[in-house]
């Protein structure tokens, strides 16, 4: 008797159910991306408990007549895919004919539709087996109606989540449903509370708004791009607001929401120095691509997407991305929550903070103007210790920088105070010197010739036998590095020549970090490695905070910080300056009243 048997359908629904259907969300994202591919203008989503309980998706879309509705529960059953041409050219959100009868084997599930607006068609299906099929009036559109996931698998229903943690992953859905579709007003409900809504104007300000909140959507930058094959355009929210993790970069290629690893590395790369460390920005790309460069078959729920020339690609986003980062201007405006409240006078005369007049950053980058700006330092005053010194910037930058200063003083031995008519700054003395020492750093380490200076004590240093062989075999090109290494003993080298921007005390950190990065990417040379030898320099050797430094000197580190390419943020990300406005200032003495 044969071992080998075919599998029943439902047994075989079941199975499949595992590649595309692990949890709620998964199920919404199979029901709401057909609802997309159905031309819906308006989808309303409700659940229960998470949505373990129950799911229900109403769309307006152009409905499904009897035969199609039938036939959506069989398995492979499509309306989207018809032969091999369209396989590599797919342009539809969903062509994988077990999703329906999948999620059917796992659920009761009942789909309702109709083309007319008047006479509509419903079928159920009850874990498997169809129990309902009948005529209904129903609006133009289809609601699909999902309940009691996984109560027929309870092994699989063990493994879901609480109620609160599944309906997290189905706010994250909606949330990246929405922002791939900003012209598709999104409705979504749990336990009959309305919990999210966009109005579908197609309008990216507002639905960042919806999303991240009003400050994101004041502080939205937008770059457009055309390049051969592709073109798109990049939705950033300015450094100053970021996230602790990646979960906010969104990618829209084809208008799918898909991860891609190379597009993660591009973005960090991209804000390298405009953010802390471990940080990470809210940001949307929208990607027009040839199908033919890419492939979304490579993950069983289309999550994952493969570039052709993904390199090439990536690189040439992230120049577009860092150029315009490097446009934009940085200076964080520091924002202070107050609460309305509401106080009486003594003469029962009420008044109340004016929170209606909020500042409005630019969101458009090509919106900022290269300006001529001079710097000047005078003093018609010397006598008086408090006397406000005026900085009038007067370098030429590549573009938009600091703004015109007056000198107040420093605090904490740390913090240098400036200020003019549109509110105060605080200069991180640590940050600045940080960031004028990185850029120094970073322009000596991309010369190819190398000054270089003896030691007059050289540096002896240990090595393993694989760190041995590696610099025998690569001794000319360390030369060509500037570093003369000679060999004392079967473990030792001794350094007896170093570049020129190399220092004593951190010679033996920056060889033993740079000869391990060798060793691992197989590449002598410095450069791959400047920026990070350059902020491991330029942090060790900067003015620290609690540091003592005089008027001239803190004059002095503004002029140069304004002569860097990027005098916002030190290499690590952190600000080195920021704003508070008047009217923020004002908000906190309580000073802004009603009329």
């Amino acid at each position: 008797m044969a071992k080998i048997i075919e599998m029943s359908t439902s047994l075989a629904n079941m199975i499949a159910a595992g590649e595309v259907v692990e949890r709620p969300s998964n199920v919404l994202k199979e029901l709401v991306e057909n609802s997309i591919d159905a031309g819906a203008k308006t989808i309303t989503i409700s659940v229960v408990e998470g949505g373990i309980k129950e799911i229900k998706v109403i769309d307006d879309g152009f409905g499904m007549e009897r035969e199609d509705l039938e036939l959506c529960f069989k398995s492979h059953a499509t309306s989207k895919i018809k032969n091999e041409y369209d396989l590599v050219r797919v342009k539809t959100l969903g062509f994988r004919g077990e999703a329906i009868p999948s999620i059917a084997a796992v659920s009761k599930m009942t789909i309702s539709s109709s083309t007319t607006g008047s006479n509509g068609y419903q079928i159920a299906y009850k874990f498997g087996r169809k129990i309902l099929q009948e005529p209904v009036s129903h609006n133009i559109g289809t609601t699909v109606l999902v309940s009691d996931l996984f109560y027929n698998t309870p092994v699989r229903l063990k493994y879901l989540k609480s109620p609160e943690k599944e309906l997290a992953s189905i706010t994250y859905l909606v949330d990246k449903l929405a922002l791939t579709n900003p012209g598709i007003s999104f409705k979504l409900y749990s336990d009959e509370k309305l919990i999210f809504n966009t109005n579908g104007n197609g309008d990216m300000t507002s639905l960042i708004g919806e999303i991240y909140g009003l400050e994101a959507a004041r502080k939205l930058c937008k770059v457009s791009f055309e390049e051969s094959g592709y073109e798109g355009t990049f939705y950033y929210v300015k450094p100053e607001i970021y996230r602790s993790n990646k979960l906010h970069l969104t990618y829209i290629v084809n208008g799918r929401y898909v991860r891609n690893n190379a597009l993660n590395e591009m973005v960090v790369k991209a804000f390298d120095q405009f953010l802390p460390i471990n940080k990470y920005p809210i940001l949307v790309l929208y990607l027009t691509i040839d199908p033919l460069l890419i492939d979304v078959n490579v993950h069983p729920k289309k999550a994952e997407i493969r570039i052709a020339d993904e390199l090439d690609v990536v690189e040439t986003l992230r120049k577009i991305l860092r150029s315009s980062l490097e446009k934009t201007r940085q200076i964080p405006q520091k924002s202070i929550s107050i609460e309305e409240k509401t106080f009486t006078s003594n003469k029962n005369d009420e008044f109340r903070f004016d929170n209606s007049k909020l500042f409005q950053d630019e969101i458009n980058t090509n919106t900022f103007k290269e300006t001529n700006i001079s710097y000047s330092l005078f003093d018609s005053e010397p006598e008086k210790e408090d006397k406000i010194e005026n900085i009038i910037l007067n370098e030429q930058p590549t573009y938009n920088k600091l703004p015109e200063l007056f000198y107040v003083g420093i605090i904490f031995k740390t913090y240098i105070i400036f200020e003019n008519e549109t509110g105060m700054y605080l200069v991180d003395q640590h940050a600045a010197a940080e960031r004028i020492r990185y850029e120094k750093y970073a322009e000596l380490l991309g010369d190819l010739n190398q000054p270089t200076t003896s030691l007059l004590i050289p540096i002896t240093i240990d090595f393993t036998k694989d760190e041995m062989l590696f610099i025998e075999e690569h001794k000319e090109e360390f030369s060509k590095l500037g570093f003369s290494i000679e060999q004392l003993d079967q473990t030792s080298y001794a350094i007896r020549e170093v570049p020129l921007w190399a220092q004593n005390k951190e010679i033996e950190d920056v060889v033993r970090e740079l000869l391990s990065d060798m060793i691992r990417t197989k590449n002598v040379s410095i450069l791959p490695f400047r920026d990070k030898i350059a902020k491991q320099i330029s942090c060790k050797s900067s003015i620290r905070a609690n540091d003592y430094i005089g008027k001239e000197e803190a004059l002095a580190l503004i002029k140069d910080l304004n002569k860097c390419q990027n005098p916002y943020h030190c290499p690590h990300g952190r600000p080195t300056i920021i704003k508070f406005t008047q009217n923020e200032l004002k908000k906190m003495f309580e000073r802004i009243q009603s009329k």
